[in-house]
């Protein structure tokens, strides 16, 4: 926007405007000339800097610092924090081995995890623990059988094996910040109404969208599912603390409820004429077509708000929009089967339920 404004076009432009009536000589080297040329300098980093009020007074995702000052002084938002995956971990080992709370596990790929107490293998040679991640994270919501080292060993124990981890998030984005903050002006949160509702629960760590249902169980109650940032149903401790902090906000008289959403697996096999590509590819692409299919479903389904349970109703997954993410994967010519969930119909997704993307199967 200001590229022209050099410190060499600022000096010359000033020079031009020496009156030569004055006495005073615009040449290189005159008295003119030297003191023109640091004043110059110091214009010209004034218009250098100029595109950053834009950053300032007109956010956007990438307005880094300046997002946070907007979002927080004129609609009270603060970018939520991340936060910890937990799992169950199964022990073996000799009976009467005590394995600390704080003892570290690893993976593969170095995430580590701790246990939360104290546990002791028991007369059987098993005992169940917790652990949970020692950072915040999406990354740490790994599947059964990851972990497979620990940070020391333990005499006595000899074995382990995780279940899947859930309700790692990562710390809030500037997109996502951006879309709370354009969500506050478009739709103005006032006096305990609905929106005000969906941006208590949004303020949570973690979670990602919020569907209200207003009179959602008769007058004064309103009715609250969530979804973390990952678009899976949030977790028991997201909906502890959305449901806490609602309480201490809300007008008095109303009843809110808050609850996870349900999840309904969708499983897509299919068929398909590969050239210049392979299968691995082809599923790749596919899953992540397909996560942001139903992210765009669950988006389009949380973002109102429902004045009543009879219009929170089912939505529905469409089978030919699954179709035209397989066929416009590149290297996809052409394909014979293509069944989602077993059939090749819409799948009807239950007003309490999000869809998450289970297993894609290619050959």
């Amino acid at each position: 926007m200001f590229e022209d404004r050099t410190t060499e076009q600022i000096k010359k432009e000033a020079l031009a405007e020496i009156n030569p009536a004055t006495g005073l000589s615009s040449m290189a080297g005159s008295f003119a000339d030297a003191v023109i040329g640091p004043a110059a300098q110091r214009v010209s980093e004034l218009y250098k800097a100029l595109p950053a009020v834009l950053s300032m007074l007109f956010v956007d995702p990438t307005s880094g610092r300046f997002l946070d000052l907007v979002g927080r002084d004129y609609h009270n938002l603060t970018r939520r924090e991340g936060t910890k995956a937990r799992c169950a971990m199964d022990l073996t080992g000799k009976a009467g081995t005590v394995v600390p709370a704080g003892t570290i596990f690893l993976t593969a790929t170095g995430l580590r995890f701790q246990i939360l107490s104290t546990v002791t293998i028991g007369t059987d040679g098993r005992a169940v623990c917790q652990l949970e991640a020692m950072e915040v994270g999406a990354a740490y919501n790994i599947l059964s059988g990851t972990i497979s080292g620990m940070w020391v060993n333990i005499s006595g124990l000899t074995g382990y094996i995780n279940q899947e981890a859930s309700g790692g998030t990562d710390r809030e984005s500037g997109e996502q910040l951006y879309e709370r903050i354009e969500e506050a002006r478009q739709r103005p949160r006032t006096s305990g109404n609905g929106w005000d509702f969906r941006g208590w629960a949004l303020e949570v760590a973690g979670v990602g969208e919020a569907k209200v249902v207003e009179l959602h169980d008769g007058p004064g109650t309103v009715g609250l599912t969530l979804v973390d940032s990952t678009y899976a149903p949030a977790s028991d401790e997201m909906v502890a603390a959305a449901l806490a902090n609602i309480m201490t906000k809300k007008p008095i008289g109303a009843a809110p409820t808050v609850q996870a959403a349900q999840a309904l697996e969708i499983t897509v096999a299919a068929t398909v004429t590969i050239q210049d590509t392979s299968l691995d590819e082809v599923k790749r692409a596919l899953e992540a077509g397909l996560r942001e299919y139903l992210k765009t479903l669950i988006e389009a389904k949380y973002g109102r708000i429902y004045y009543g349970p009879g219009e929170d109703l089912p939505y529905n997954l469409i089978y030919n929009r699954v179709l035209a993410i397989l066929l416009n994967i590149q290297g996809v010519e052409n394909f014979s089967v293509l069944t989602v969930n077993g059939g090749t119909q819409d799948i009807p997704i239950p007003a309490g339920s999000i869809p998450v993307l289970g297993e894609a199967v290619m050959t």
